[in-house]
């Protein structure tokens, strides 16, 4: 599929009421304004590949539509009757825990099974400091500066900070050298700062989902810290104190580096 199209869909991005006919398509008078055909992302990637990001963020009734399409690789254009065949590979990426969800039920199970056929964890960037030298050379030539700014001492306090935001916090951080700033001003606190309720301590310069999500790795990991020590280390002791699944807490243990006993 090299030589395909490769079509992205931000799900957290789009309106819930829009997403169905972006995804899918729409016919001429399916809705006001529909004027003409028009074929939605399914379509568009037929022969190539679907990224579907922030998978999490769709719709709760929008997911059986999608789990229909993805399992019968048909799609159907709102205000349509009929059905087209696509062919397409489908990624999807989200910073939510989707195991976490499904037990919640805001997530489906069928469509968490069908879609992570093969998962692929990609790291937190405070988890591989030994690439942040590479990464910010990289982003500063597609930023258009010289790599040469980027001097010894500046990559020194990249590698001290803890990139709460990732590479997106970089690029940021790098793109502030195009306005002259060589300090970057980056905090050096060797651990992500304590949650709080007050305002003042919101980081305004990540997108909402994934201060949700450092917010709830936060929480996490102060919860289960407590509930291992309450538990004395005993697994089966703090899974039915949580009232979760064993197996599911094992893995989340393993996500925070916590130990049990």
């Amino acid at each position: 599929r090299a030589a395909g199209p490769v079509v992205v869909v931000d799900c957290g991005a789009i309106a819930p009421g829009v997403i169905e006919r972006e995804l899918f398509g729409h016919v001429r008078g399916a809705y006001t304004g529909a004027v003409a055909d028009a074929p939605g992302a399914f379509e568009q990637a037929d022969g190539g590949t679907l990224f579907l990001d922030e998978i999490g963020e769709l719709p709760l009734e929008l997911q059986p539509k999608l789990l229909r399409a993805v399992e019968n690789r048909r799609v159907r254009r709102v205000g349509d009757h009929g059905e087209r065949a696509v062919d397409i590979r489908i990624i999807a990426a989200t910073n939510r825990p989707l195991e976490q969800e499904v037990n919640r039920g805001t997530f489906r199970a069928d469509l968490y099974y069908r879609l992570s056929v093969v998962q692929v964890h990609i790291p937190p960037l405070r988890e591989r400091l030994a690439d942040i030298a590479r990464l910010a050379r990289v982003i500063s030539v597609e930023l258009g500066l010289d790599p040469g700014v980027l001097s010894e001492d500046l990559i020194e306090q990249l590698r001290r900070h803890r990139w709460p935001g990732n590479v997106r916090e970089l690029r940021n951080a790098v793109r502030r050298l195009a306005f002259g700033d060589q300090t970057l001003q980056v905090p050096t606190g060797g651990a992500l700062a304590p949650a709080a309720a007050s305002s003042s301590s919101v980081d305004l310069s990540l997108p909402l989902s994934e201060a949700k999500q450092l917010a709830n790795d936060r929480f996490e990991h102060d919860y289960l810290s407590a509930l291992m020590q309450r538990a004395e280390g005993k697994i089966a002791h703090a899974a039915r104190l949580a009232q979760t699944d064993r197996a599911y807490l094992s893995r989340l243990l393993k996500k925070h580096k916590l130990k049990s006993g």
